[in-house]
């Protein structure tokens, strides 16, 4: 579901990446349906035209995110597969990228359950409170006991509604 055109541009340019979302969810044993691969990095270039010049296919749509967005952007590939390679801004970011790992389900990083989960902290939905209940469930399988803890010590790095929502979260 990966296109390695791109996974293989973003390590030819020495761009640190992860893949988050869905299939993430699935290297960490939470199976859900999505439709695409998500992939997180936090450099700026994947949103200059001039940087997808020499790619192959359909060219990308890349967006820009506000000043106030969550998001420094996205840049969407068609596909298929469809993929989406998301600037990411704050600490959930930052933090979801020093802590990923490499998975022997997919041939690139993936974001760790913690780095998952700080993510899906600063989403809010509904969708991501159920993906974070079920990390947080698998942490004794996943050989991380301490999953909740390591969560708790980095929940005040992230903003007011992050936090908000890992307390409602965790008294579940």
């Amino acid at each position: 579901m990966l296109d390695t055109r791109l996974t293989s541009l973003m390590d030819r340019e020495d761009i640190p990446y992860c893949l988050i979302g869905g299939l993430a969810m699935a290297a960490w044993g939470v199976a859900r349906y999505t439709a695409d691969a998500d992939l997180l990095t936090l450099d700026p270039r994947i949103l200059n035209p001039a940087f997808w010049s020499e790619w192959e296919g359909t060219a990308p749509r890349i967006t820009k995110g506000d000043f106030d967005d969550p998001l420094g952007g996205v840049v969407r590939f068609p596909g298929p597969p469809r993929q989406d390679l998301i600037l990411g801004r704050g600490a959930a970011a930052r933090l979801a990228l020093e802590t990923r790992e490499q998975s022997e389900a997919f041939p690139c990083f993936v974001a760790s359950p913690l780095g998952l989960i700080l993510l899906k902290l600063e989403a809010t939905s509904p969708q991501d409170a159920a993906d974070i209940l079920a990390l947080l469930a698998n942490a004794e399988a996943l050989n991380r006991p301490s999953l909740k803890a390591q969560v708790e010590s980095f929940v005040l790095q992230l903003t007011h509604d992050a936090q908000v929502f890992w307390k409602k979260i965790s008294q579940l």
